[in-house]
C-alpha cells in the first residue's frame, strides 16, 4: 500500500437519509489525511433526516444539497465535476464498504490504472454474513455477467459502489445514466475506450441503520438497457484523446 501519495484525492459521498452511517463514514475518511491530501464532498438527495447536519458538523470540504431526488448516478457526476482532486473516489455512505481500503485504490491509480473498481467476489474480497440478500446477490451476478459479455472480459462485481478514477478518465467517461445503472455504464465505457481498468478485492459489512435504495427488478432491467446502449455506441479511445489533449496544450504553451 502506497502511504506517500502526494496526489489530492477527492472522496465523493452520495447520501440519502444516512444519519446513522454518514458520521462513521466521514470520520474514517478523515483518518486518511495521514496517507495523502484529501477533500470530502457530500452530495445529498434531499435527505429528510439529520444527514446534512452531521456532515456540516464534521466539517466536510464541500456539500451539494439538491431539493429533490435525482438519482445516485446524477449526484455522483455532480460531485465529481466539483472535485478538484487528481483522483476521484466513489464510496457509498452507508459504511458497508470500508473507507480504510481507499488507499488500495489510490495505490492502483498511482501505478497507472485509469479506473479502479472494487470487487467483493474476487481474490481476497470479503463479505460479512448477512450483509447481502440472496435476491441482490443473484441480481448483481446477473448484471455482472451481462457487463462481462459487453466488455469481453470478466467483471465480477459491477454494482459495487466503491470505485476510483483518474480525474481525466472520469471526465472522459461523461456519465449519463442518472440512477444505479451508471455503475455498469462506467465499466463498459471504460473498457470500450481502452482505459486501464483494474479490479481489486474489497470488504463488505452489514448495514447498521437506514435502508438500501436498490430495487432489484427495476434496477436490473435499467442496467441491462444501459449496458446495451453503451455496447452499441461509438466511443473514442481514451489514450488517443489524452494524447491529442496534451499536444494541443503543448502547442499553446
Amino acid at each position: 500500500m502506497n502511504k506517500k501519495s502526494k496526489k489530492l484525492v477527492s472522496i465523493i459521498l452520495t447520501s440519502y437519509n444516512e444519519e446513522k452511517n454518514i458520521g462513521r463514514t466521514i470520520k474514517d475518511c478523515q483518518k486518511l489525511r495521514k496517507f495523502f491530501p484529501i477533500e470530502i464532498i457530500v452530495v445529498d438527495a434531499a435527505s429528510k433526516d439529520k444527514t446534512i447536519e452531521i456532515a456540516k458538523k464534521m466539517r466536510v470540504d464541500k456539500i451539494i444539497r439538491f431539493p429533490f431526488k435525482r438519482g445516485k448516478g446524477a449526484d455522483f457526476w455532480a460531485g465529481g465535476l466539483l472535485a478538484t482532486g487528481d483522483y476521484i473516489i466513489q464510496i457509498d455512505t452507508d459504511h458497508q464498504f470500508q473507507p480504510h481500503e481507499i488507499p488500495l485504490f489510490v495505490d492502483a491509480l498511482d501505478k497507472g490504472a485509469d479506473v479502479v473498481i472494487g470487487t467483493r467476489f474476487q481474490g481476497e474480497g470479503k463479505i460479512e454474513k448477512g450483509s447481502v440478500s440472496f435476491r441482490n446477490l443473484f441480481g448483481n451476478w446477473a448484471m455482472s455477467f451481462a457487463t462481462s459479455l459487453a466488455c469481453g472480459r470478466k467483471i465480477t462485481d459491477v454494482m459495487a459502489g466503491f470505485k476510483g478514477f483518474r480525474k481525466e478518465a472520469f471526465l472522459t467517461l461523461d456519465l449519463r445514466e442518472r440512477h444505479f445503472e451508471y455503475e455498469a455504464e462506467t465499466v463498459v465505457k471504460a473498457v470500450k475506450m481502452d482505459m486501464n481498468l483494474v479490479q481489486i478485492p474489497i470488504t463488505y459489512t452489514k448495514r447498521v441503520g437506514g435502508a438500501s435504495g436498490i430495487r432489484a427488478l427495476q434496477d436490473g432491467f435499467n442496467v441491462l438497457k444501459a449496458v446495451t446502449k453503451v455496447y452499441f455506441s461509438d466511443l473514442p479511445k481514451f489514450h488517443t484523446l489524452s494524447l491529442k489533449s496534451f499536444s494541443k496544450h503543448k502547442s499553446h504553451s
